[in-house]
């Protein structure tokens, strides 16, 4: 499986070893997220865990182009959680094969709307808002 292109980025991007890869977050983060964002960093990694592992039929999502901040290339993501809610999260590559999660929370109105012109998904409430 072809798991950069199923994610929309170059093989250079990123790395998944089976067996070896793995999704992590920042403990001290994972309480601050939560406050600021109603959301839980280990939510995150259980939904990427869904999106990249052939096992699962993934929920819709798009991934951005790489970007560079504090010295590191990052992609934001958006995806559905298990509530049907569209969510963003920003993500980087560790060394070792880590994806490292570092934000996540509920997609701004906005952002929904994009994601809905990209994917055809679109949240409950947000149906009849779109023209």
């Amino acid at each position: 499986m072809d798991i950069p292109s199923k994610l929309n980025i170059s093989d250079y991007e990123f790395r998944l070893v089976i067996g070896r890869t793995k999704i992590d977050y920042d403990l001290d983060k994972e309480e601050q997220n939560r406050k600021k964002h109603s959301y839980s960093l280990e939510s995150a990694v259980h939904l990427l865990e869904r999106i990249i592992l052939p096992l699962n039929t993934p929920p819709p999502h798009i991934t951005s182009d790489p970007f560079i901040e504090n010295d590191e290339i990052r992609h934001m993501h958006m995806s559905v959680d298990d509530d049907g809610k569209v969510v963003f999260m920003v993500t980087t590559m560790r060394q070792d094969e880590i994806v490292r999660v570092i934000s996540f929370r509920r997609a701004h109105k906005n952002e929904r709307t994009q994601f809905y012109k990209l994917t055809g998904y679109q949240e409950m409430q947000d149906q009849g808002l779109q023209k």
